[in-house]
């Protein structure tokens, strides 16, 4: 079995469990259109929604089937989805094994709210070909990451310069929101300076930390071209990638700046799956 308590993004989930209650909508319009587009090809089938948290997809899920199953590896995240939706079913499970389920088993696998990079770069490979495994022939996979190229990429809690403005403006824009929040940017420098030993940058993908949570968490980021050759590598066909503000972005995409995409795939046609054939402690 995944040890989760190893994950060092545990203790955050764990820790901040109570900041996503008030969530019950869209992360983004682009989750809103990709959700519009699958709609007819799910609804009332069977649907996995991994990393549910506190329960912010399953309000949106439940609109398409009664057939749900949502999952976390974070106790806590858990009891605050239940206690929001009684009478659900819920499990404690981890991306990267999913062997209490079968092969095959949802027309939908959704893994929404960049939930995937809090995975490290070989767990995220575990868990995508986990996703493709429990996804019937006909489903799909759809599930959201943060973009290399992005604005989150390297934002540290200090000025953080970007191509359409100026350095003068990056510096007026990091004062104020420092006066505004002193603690949070405080957080900020101690975390990404204990973090630091464990970035990487390989281009197409890095680890790094992101501007939630005070910076504490490790993340993981790809380019588009990236996300797509790793779905393949899992066994997975990306059908589209949709930027969070709505846009449909071309399968070698290097020039958008979104924050994160939405990536849809499907399982690769005459690809043979299998359950994961060892464990992890």
């Amino acid at each position: 079995m995944v040890n989760a308590s190893a994950d060092p993004n545990s203790e955050i989930w764990h820790r901040d469990a109570n900041q996503y209650e008030p969530l019950d909508s869209w992360t983004d319009v682009g989750e809103r259109r990709v959700l519009s587009e699958i709609a007819d090809r799910t609804r009332g089938r069977a649907v996995l929604d991994v990393g549910v948290g506190t329960g912010r997809s399953t309000w949106l899920l439940r609109l398409l089937t009664a057939d749900y199953l949502g999952i976390d590896y974070e106790p806590s995240m858990l009891e605050r989805a239940r206690d929001a939706h009684p009478g659900i079913r819920f499990s404690q499970m981890d991306a990267r094994d999913l062997s209490e389920l079968g092969d095959d088993s949802f027309a939908l696998t959704y893994f929404s709210h960049a939930g995937l990079d809090s995975l490290d770069h070989e767990g995220r490979a575990t868990a995508l070909r986990e996703l493709a495994r429990v996804t019937k022939p006909d489903g799909l996979v759809v599930y959201s990451t943060l973009n290399r190229r992005g604005e989150f990429f390297q934002a540290g809690p200090g000025p953080v310069d970007q191509p359409q403005r100026s350095h003068a403006v990056s510096v007026a824009r990091f004062a104020a929101r420092a006066a505004l929040h002193p603690r949070s940017h405080l957080a900020g420098f101690r975390n990404v300076r204990g973090h630091r030993s464990s970035f990487e940058d390989h281009v197409e993908w890095a680890i790094d930390t992101m501007p939630t949570h005070d910076w504490a968490l490790l993340v993981h980021f790809t380019t588009v071209p990236h996300a797509v050759r790793e779905a393949a590598e899992a066994h997975l066909e990306v059908t589209s990638v949709i930027s969070r503000e709505g846009d449909e972005l071309s399968l070698d995409d290097r020039e958008s700046r979104t924050a994160w995409f939405h990536v849809v795939a499907r399982p690769a046609p005459g690809e043979t799956r299998s359950a994961p054939q060892t464990n992890q402690q």
